[in-house]
């Protein structure tokens, strides 16, 4: 049965990403957002597949067979439920979706559309729908998957300038970006590199000057945000900045938060033991 049918007939889901579970208030921002624009979708969760995996994280680690069938089996139940487009917020997924999905199976025909341009395009054409506009200078981190993977750099910046921010931009930027070191698994084979790594980002920022740094993911956003110190330096995700300038919720009110996962402090710390041992 096509369930897409129960939902207005419209066949686009809304991938929240593998991490939604962890990230949740973070995607149902996005939800407003969307509802707020006008794009409409149908969530995974409203199909009950909120627990899908994109099968990135098997793909990065060499896991070539579990990934393929992580793979097959998406696409499997994306043609069951008749959708034809997906859409996410999550650069990790959109990765994946857009570039390794069609290398692994041939017959993928899926289309992956880039949110980042619908948002704009929509922001464009209901600017009446900013209700507040911020008028600060921030700096923008770019995502490594969005920005080194799929060479977007331009979208979110423009996203961010339509709501009133001026952008300065950190010695390493768009092309020569730096790492925040959240990517590839980093926080779980070598949590103190990725640590390092995140304060150096976060110290770029401080010695332009800037207060607030917009990230777009929320793996970004997490890891930066355990790492601010005593830096002053703000970090946002672009749910958050755009949740404000559209009237749905304010900066100072409660952050996004990590919602525990059950049992994964016991998995992770019987890793740390292992390792120790």
């Amino acid at each position: 049965m096509r369930l897409f049918n129960f939902f207005s007939g419209k066949n686009v889901l809304y991938f929240q990403g593998c991490d939604y579970k962890k990230y949740s208030e973070g995607y149902e921002l996005y939800k407003k957002i969307f509802s707020k624009l006008g794009i409409k979708f149908i969530s995974s969760d409203d199909v009950g597949i909120g627990n899908m995996s994109c099968g990135l994280d098997a793909w990065e680690t060499g896991h070539e067979s579990e990934t393929r069938k992580i793979v097959r089996r998406n696409f499997e139940i994306l043609r069951e439920n008749g959708f034809e487009e997906i859409i996410t917020t999550s650069p990790e997924c959109y990765k994946m979706f857009l570039q390794n999905y069609p290398e692994i199976i041939p017959d993928w025909n899926i289309n992956v559309e880039n949110i980042w341009t619908l948002l704009l395009d929509r922001i464009l054409k209901r600017h009446s729908l900013i209700k507040d506009k911020l008028m600060e200078v921030v700096t923008f981190h770019d995502n490594c998957y969005l920005g080194n993977y799929c060479d977007i750099y331009e979208e979110p910046r423009k996203i961010l300038e339509l709501i009133g921010f001026e952008i300065k931009e950190m010695d390493n930027s768009r092309e020569d970006s730096f790492c925040c070191g959240s990517c590839g698994g980093l926080v779980f084979t070598n949590p103190d590199l990725a640590n390092k790594i995140a304060k150096e980002r976060i110290l770029q920022a401080k010695r332009i000057g800037i207060k607030k740094m917009i990230v777009i993911g929320f793996k970004n956003y997490d890891l930066l945000k355990k790492n601010i110190g005593d830096s002053k330096v703000e970090i946002f995700e672009l749910s958050e900045v755009l949740a404000h300038a559209l009237g749905i919720k304010r900066l100072d009110e409660k952050a996004i938060s990590e919602e525990p996962i059950e049992g994964e402090e016991k998995v992770l710390t019987e890793e740390k033991g292992g390792e120790e041992s």
